[in-house]
């Protein structure tokens, strides 16, 4: 087997495996640092949508949508964005403007109106690239 060969097959191996996966990060643009990852995995029948929301140093929090028809990445990252918790008064290692960015995150991937989740996150002063 030919390098050219191996790497073909590697590529293979990756489609097949995160075919039903999506994968972020999400940026602070002040400072470009990364504070937030989004995992979403699709059912082989695209009936069930499971996204993974984890703002680094918090908890990962899981939400998920099922049926048809309708943007169910959007509605299982808002599902889970509904679990993170309020950390007002709770977390003293965050400073405001780290609260302030939390919670403006939290609003934003929450949103389940018809504009994609992160769309919203964007516009609530957030990059966001998309790593699978």
């Amino acid at each position: 087997m030919t390098k050219l060969t191996d790497a073909g097959a590697v590529y293979n191996q990756h489609d097949a495996a995160f075919s039903h996966v999506s994968a972020y990060v999400v940026i602070d643009k002040r400072d470009g640092a990364c504070v937030a990852k989004v995992a979403i995995k699709r059912s082989t029948s695209g009936l069930r949508t499971t996204a993974f929301v984890h703002w680094l140093g918090v908890p990962m929090v899981k939400g998920v949508a099922n049926g048809g028809g309708y943007d169910k990445d959007s509605a299982s990252v808002a599902n889970a964005a509904r679990r993170m918790l309020d950390l007002m008064g709770i977390e003293p290692r965050l400073t405001r403007e780290a609260l302030d960015d939390y919670d403006a995150f939290r609003a934003a991937a929450s949103l389940d109106g018809g504009k994609r989740w992160d769309d919203a996150v964007r516009d609530a002063g957030f990059s966001v690239f998309q790593a699978v």
